[in-house]
């Protein structure tokens, strides 16, 4: 996946702040590190962990692991509402991120890779996020703005 200097490079290019990428980054890699994210996890009810359709004391905070959000809905889904609450920047910063590292595997998988098929790909819906979602929609148009650099920049 590209490395953070690239994923703040895109973030700035969008207007946000280098201290929010790098925060998005950390929860996304390290998100058992991100005290906060862990704290949102023992308050927030969509975070518990249900067995027998009852949720337990238990949440998702201390299992979910780095790039969990784009293998697991669960985490993706309590990852990006605990952003959302934190505000714009941080939700757009976190698709973006989500979108960046899901277009350097294919970079990474396929010779013949191309923005459009990319962006359009039913996958991206399942891995990242609703495709119909104004942040989301926002940043596909701005990727396929800068396409050639941006697959120059996931390669």
């Amino acid at each position: 996946m590209p490395e953070w200097r690239i994923h703040d490079k895109w973030a700035k290019k969008m207007g946000i702040s280098e201290d929010i990428s790098n925060f998005v980054n950390n929860l996304i890699d390290f998100p058992r590190r991100c005290r906060e994210f862990q704290e949102f996890c023992n308050r927030d009810l969509g975070a518990r962990i249900f067995r027998g359709g009852r949720a337990t004391h238990m949440n998702i905070g201390p299992i979910i692991e780095h790039d969990f959000g784009r293998r697991k809905r669960f985490a993706r889904e309590s990852q990006s509402g605990f952003l959302s609450q934190k505000g714009k920047d941080y939700l757009v910063a976190y698709y973006l991120h989500q979108i960046l590292d899901y277009i350097s595997w294919w970079c990474k998988n396929y010779t013949d890779v191309n923005i459009e098929d990319i962006l359009e790909n039913k996958r991206v819906q399942k891995k990242i996020g609703p495709s119909n979602s104004s942040e989301i929609q926002n940043i596909k148009h701005f990727i396929l703005k800068n396409a050639e650099e941006v697959l120059q920049d996931c390669r």
